[in-house]
């Protein structure tokens, strides 16, 4: 019994969490490493 309490906390757990983070929508990670290329660039022509 004590296992299947767990067990739908966890549920609940894991269904709020994606209801609270999973509307978010993250950045491709192309799009990151082309913001990342760019600000390194600037980084190095300012010295």
């Amino acid at each position: 019994m004590k296992k299947m309490v767990w067990a739908i906390g966890g549920l609940c757990a894991a269904t709020a969490g994606f209801l609270v983070f999973g509307g978010r929508r993250r950045q491709p990670v192309e799009e990151l490493a082309h913001r990342l290329e760019a600000a390194w660039a600037d980084h190095h022509t300012q010295v």
